[in-house]
């Protein structure tokens, strides 16, 4: 019977690698091929290569981690996600991140707590489920660190990023969210899907930073060097 219903699930694309969805999954969520194939980050910070000129706030996140970069099967794998509805692979992302973090941090003190960044609630509807929450809470668990529920808003809508050039980004993101919440002497982790200019992440941490945080440091699953 169990086997029975394995074969069913397997036509439906259950077990199935995520990326090329022909090969058996491991416990990864990839095959062994698609697996090595990940386009990975090295496990140091990232935001040298981010354009800050256009910055409005003068104090950045202390570190920026990703986790992969943006290349052909992130891509892929980040459309299935936010815009085909496909929840389940929030998890796939979480112990990615989750491990890439662990690299990056050895001996240094993991952060206080984890908040994930916001989305409106036009996209929220849209897509059906709180993609940067789904990752958040699970990498939370994975790295026990306290999950902090609400703790950024957005207060003021923007442009959709690919549409606006990379100066009006930041213009377009500065004190577009609201902290939550008192923050005070607290390094917090924001963890997002993507960094492509750093405009969001620097929202984030600059109204994290107003509220009394110490250290933010900026999260996601991939960083788009090109966009």
């Amino acid at each position: 019977m169990l086997a029975f219903l394995q074969d069913i699930a397997n036509q439906f694309g259950g077990g199935k690698c995520w990326s090329c969805g022909t090969n058996r999954a491991n416990g990864s969520g990839f095959c062994k091929y698609c697996e090595g194939a990940l386009p990975r980050w090295y496990p140091a910070c990232c935001q040298h290569l981010a354009d800050l000129r256009h910055a409005l706030t003068d104090r950045p996140c202390r570190y920026w981690f990703a986790s992969l970069r943006w290349e052909s099967q992130t891509r892929q794998l980040m459309q299935r996600y936010k815009f085909q509805h496909r929840a389940e692979l929030a998890s796939v992302f979480a112990r990615l991140l989750a491990a890439h973090i662990v690299l990056c941090y050895q001996s240094k003190p993991l952060p206080d707590g984890i908040i994930s960044m916001p989305m409106t609630e036009k996209s929220w509807h849209q897509r059906g489920f709180h993609q940067t929450a789904l990752v958040a809470r699970e990498v939370a668990n994975l790295l026990s660190i306290p999950y902090l529920s609400n703790g950024l808003r957005i207060v003021r809508a923007k442009p959709m990023q690919h549409l606006t050039s990379q100066r009006d980004r930041w213009h377009n993101s500065y004190k577009s969210q609201l902290a939550l919440g008192d923050f005070k002497g607290q390094s917090i982790a924001v963890v997002d899907d993507v960094i492509t200019t750093g405009a969001t992440m620097m929202a984030a941490a600059d109204a994290l930073y107003r509220k009394g945080a110490e250290q933010v440091d900026g999260w996601a699953i991939a960083y788009n060097q090109g966009d």
